[in-house]
């Protein structure tokens, strides 16, 4: 009589090795997500970054004096900087000065009147658009 061989794995052994797959992909998630909204949060703040020279080019261009708000789109329109693939929503004020003010989200986080050589840390979480209009709220 011939012997069996055994080859192949238990049950047991099966189960174990996924558990401990989804231990490692609990463990990667929770450090990956983190990071990936730190990214985006990043991005946001590059975005705000790039806007500003261009909303003080259109405002010298335009020979504007005192205050003048410039929307994200305008500031898309005049082709001074590319439009990337996010969705963004905005608008940007210039003063007579040269200070510029930025509200800029697109859709997960927001940039709520901040000054230029924004950080990510300056970005916070809101699923809020950039409702205002320049700081002050549309209705």
């Amino acid at each position: 009589m011939k012997k069996l061989s055994k080859s192949g794995f238990t049950l047991v052994e099966l189960l174990s090795v996924i558990v401990i797959l989804s231990v490692v992909v609990l463990i990667a998630t929770n450090a990956v997500i983190p990071a990936m909204d730190n990214a985006k949060k990043n991005v946001l703040a590059m975005e705000a970054n790039t806007i500003y020279p261009a909303a003080q080019t259109l405002y010298v261009q335009g020979n504007e004096t005192g205050e003048r708000c410039f929307s994200y789109e305008e500031i898309i329109n005049s082709g001074l900087i590319e439009k990337n693939d996010e969705n963004y929503t905005g608008s940007i004020l210039v003063d007579s000065t040269g200070k510029v003010t930025i509200w800029l989200s697109n859709g997960t986080n927001l940039i709520d009147g901040k000054s230029p050589d924004v950080t990510g840390g300056d970005v916070i979480t809101s699923s809020n658009d950039a409702s205002t209009v320049c700081g002050v709220s549309e209705e």
